[in-house]
């Protein structure tokens, strides 16, 4: 145990230093510039790469998670990006971009410091496709879904979040059409002020949801406005529709559901302030928590958030700001399960040189199942 524990350590260690002493500008990193050159097919090419490191710590007070692995310490969301843009004619580029997910604990075997049957590594995002300034930009893969770009991402803006939204919190985002769609087709124009927004959701794989039922999404579709009312101040609308069907193959019971999202949020900058406020409704969308294909999913919730931070400056000690913030949610199941969920709490985010980050918030929570108040610190290096 202590070798493995030795191990990661110099790995992490060994990375955030090459990190810092190569790259203190705290960016992407650009590879290849595109710079095109009659003959020289590599001269249109950009290509970028980046990440994020986050080590973390989650403490539930009471006996909610007593032992977890989140508590002893775990990977909050390691991933490295790789973005590529290669220029074809005239305004048109083909793009590419992948996103690896890292559980560096599971990686390294780090016992009790992850979920049993973790990857060691996941596929976030992959996918491609051309972008123009005149027709817009359209992709196909798994990708973020218009809704998660246009509504969820304003109040995605601290750690302990997205409890209340749509992205995440269906059966699998990844398979829901909800947040990091796969096999979405995928376009996006700006019409003056207007961003438009617009997905198919292809027929998918089955999912198995660790239960014993199948859940395969059919299809389904997406449309967005992301409206910029000021050069701060951002108002976005979206819906999402989701063909599903459930089944149970030990008794070849099956449902065709028909699912639904509504969301519109606000994200405004002022100065240094930052604020967002977000809402939504979810038609057999939320889980009951039954095993059951006819009553698997609730008819009707809704969820809240918001978040209000200020940053001051500070420029010296090695730290750039500092932010303190207000942050909550509320999710109200309408019919098909008694539940309710209430969370407001504080926070405070440390930027400092090189990249480096801490974030620290303590959450209080009022819940239908009792959950506990959450204290947690999030170690951040990005490059």
């Amino acid at each position: 145990m202590l070798t493995k524990m030795r191990v990661l350590s110099q790995a992490i260690g060994l990375g955030l230093a090459v990190g810092s002493a190569s790259f203190a500008a705290h960016a992407e990193i650009t590879l290849l510039k595109a710079d095109p050159q009659p003959g020289d097919p590599l001269s249109r090419l950009n290509f970028t790469v980046g990440g994020s490191i986050r080590p973390q710590f989650n403490d539930m007070s009471g006996d909610g998670d007593k032992g977890s692995y989140k508590r002893n310490g775990y990977d909050g969301g390691t991933r490295f990006r790789f973005s590529a843009d290669y220029y074809l004619f005239d305004d048109i580029s083909w793009v590419g971009y992948y996103e690896l997910g890292v559980n560096i604990p599971a990686l390294f075997n780090w016992d009790d410091h992850y979920a049993q049957g973790a990857n060691n590594t996941s596929r976030r995002m992959l996918y491609t496709g051309f972008q123009s300034k005149t027709w817009g930009k359209m992709t196909f893969g798994q990708q973020n879904s218009v809704y998660y770009d246009v509504v969820g991402v304003k109040t995605d803006a601290w750690d302990y979040d997205m409890v209340a939204q749509a992205p995440g919190n269906g059966i699998n985002g990844d398979y829901d059409g909800s947040y990091r769609s796969r096999k979405m087709l995928k376009y996006k124009n700006t019409f003056g002020d207007a961003d438009i927004y617009a997905s198919y959701l292809f027929d998918d794989n089955e999912y198995l949801p660790g239960n014993g039922l199948r859940y395969k999404r059919k299809g389904g579709g997406s449309l967005g406005v992301d409206y910029h009312l000021t050069n701060d101040l951002t108002w976005g609308t979206a819906w999402n529709y989701t063909r599903a069907d459930m089944r149970n193959p030990g008794t070849e019971d099956s449902k065709n559901w028909n699912q639904n999202i509504y969301g519109t949020a606000l994200s405004w900058t002022p100065g240094q302030w930052t604020l967002s406020f977000g809402g939504g409704y979810y038609q057999n969308f939320l889980t009951t928590k039954k095993v059951d294909v006819h009553n698997y999913f609730a008819g009707n919730a809704w969820g809240i958030e918001y978040f209000a931070g200020y940053t001051i400056p500070v420029g010296q000690y090695a730290v750039k700001s500092v932010m303190p913030y207000f942050m909550g949610d509320r999710l109200q199941y309408v019919n098909d399960r008694n539940y309710q969920r209430i969370d407001n709490g504080v926070g405070v985010s440390f930027k400092l040189d090189y990249g480096f980050r801490v974030d620290y918030e303590h959450v209080f929570t009022s819940s239908t199942d009792n959950l506990g108040d959450m204290n947690l610190v999030r170690l951040r290096y990005d490059f």
